[in-house]
């Protein structure tokens, strides 16, 4: 039989209960925060972004404190949440080595940092260890250095390139690379190409590349797309290597190194930025070299052969925002033209992509067609940004045997919206075609590949 509860009974047992909760801190105080600064967001940002964003980097923020970090909240917030940083342009259709990207947890965690007022918590509660996810040279046999300090002068952006003399007696194989830019808050990118002596590179090339050095005031010479400048010839360069900030250099894969021959010249291309104004910069660049290999490797260029030799063939309408043009084929026979020491009869193995349209570039998608009608994607950049080109390191190389074909599309946005700016000006749409200049356009994938 249930007994009813006197009154008096009934407000002991209330009080009771609230004391029960007030003793065990339910609904007193405020609620633990979802993410901390400490526990959760900064281990995140010291793995992915202060490689940049640092007192001094290319990123335009520190991040690497707390009170810094706290008065933007709601912008890393959005440039995460959009996935515009930490930069990265591909889709995750394989898996690539060094890829920044951050997970879905990791930006819900920054968001609710961010949205719960960037609460600082414990700095008992970091991390003992970050594991950062960037590429590091193991050690540093050769570093080669501009001869003088350059100051940019060109508004937003400069593209210089410099010709330095490769000193090694013996043939060597190149097996890493770094950058040590002289001055981070104007040097944007990075690239080093390689005039290795003979084949298609004649005594007249070193002549022609020196004549573009001579006939500009200053240090190096004005470039951009590549490292041929004003020449109007086709010169069969070849990449070296590429640095993008926050990199800290690389090591080839193991067992994989490119040939570098006695005599060979190194041009070194620089995108400076001067968001800053002018200053001065001499940059110098570190190799990794080893007398021999197991697998002689190369940078090989799979282009249009046509495009080139006729650049209107590779038309870029005016005002098209859709426009596209692909090249597909064994590239066995062309690769050979540009690439010494590397035997690819049975084909080959693919280790990176790099994609590199100009500045309407839109996206980039490289196929491997095999032989028996399958098709393989190697990498699709659907968000192409021509201020964050990088090479796509594959975590296990791929294999392009005789009779696989390559397949390469790229797409542009030549529309009145998409103009960039050249020399500080907005240009208006016009007709574009393939070309090394600022206003024109090329279509190439840089693959880094080594013989069986």
């Amino acid at each position: 039989m249930r007994h009813p509860i006197s009154p008096s009974r009934s407000f002991a047992l209330c009080l009771f209960g609230l004391l029960v909760v007030a003793l065990s801190g339910c609904g007193a105080g405020d609620p633990e925060p979802t993410s901390t600064w400490h526990r959760d967001v900064q281990p995140i940002l010291q793995a992915r972004c202060v490689n940049c964003h640092n007192d001094g980097g290319i990123g335009p923020f520190d991040l690497t404190s707390y009170d810094k970090a706290k008065a933007i909240a709601g912008m890393i917030k959005s440039q995460v949440q959009s996935r515009k940083m930490p930069p990265w342009g591909a889709d995750a259709i394989r898996d690539y080595r060094f890829n920044p990207r951050l997970s879905d947890d990791q930006i819900a965690s920054i968001a609710a940092w961010a949205d719960e007022g960037a609460p600082q918590g414990s700095a008992s509660d970091t991390p003992v260890e970050v594991k950062k996810n960037v590429p590091k040279l193991s050690r540093t046999d050769v570093t080669l250095k501009m001869p003088t300090a350059f100051t940019p002068q060109k508004d937003p952006d400069d593209y210089r390139c410099f010709l330095l003399d490769w000193k090694e007696k013996k043939p060597v194989y190149v097996t890493g690379f770094a950058a040590k830019p002289g001055n981070t808050k104007v040097v944007h990118h990075i690239a080093a190409f390689l005039l290795n002596p003979g084949g298609l590179v004649t005594d007249q090339t070193f002549k022609d590349f020196a004549k573009l050095d001579a006939d500009e005031k200053g240090p190096g010479y004005t470039c951009f797309g590549g490292p041929n400048g004003k020449l109007k010839s086709l010169i069969p360069v070849q990449q070296l290597a590429q640095w993008v900030p926050g990199a800290q250099g690389t090591d080839f894969p193991e067992g994989t190194g490119i040939l570098v021959k006695p005599g060979a010249k190194v041009v070194l291309q620089i995108h400076y930025n001067m968001r800053e104004g002018p200053q001065p910069d001499q940059t110098a660049i570190e190799f990794k070299i080893d007398g021999n290999v197991k697998h002689p490797a190369a940078y090989a260029p799979w282009l249009n052969p046509v495009w080139p030799v006729n650049p209107e063939t590779m038309k870029i309408a005016a005002g098209d925002a859709t426009a596209k043009h692909t090249h597909k084929g064994d590239p066995r026979n062309f690769f050979k033209q540009f690439v010494g020491g590397v035997k690819m009869d049975n084909g080959f193995d693919i280790h990176s992509v790099l994609l590199h349209l100009h500045e309407l570039g839109k996206r980039g998608v490289l196929r491997i067609k095999r032989k028996d009608g399958t098709v393989e994607t190697l990498l699709d950049v659907p968000r192409y940004d021509f201020n964050w080109q990088r090479v796509y390191w594959l975590v296990k190389p791929v294999r392009l045997n005789a009779g696989d074909e390559l397949d390469f599309a790229c797409h542009w946005d030549n529309s009145e919206s998409n103009q960039p700016k050249i020399d500080g000006k907005t240009k208006k749409s016009v007709d574009v075609f393939w070309g090394e200049g600022t206003a024109e356009e090329m279509c190439v994938a840089n693959l880094y590949i080594s013989q069986f």
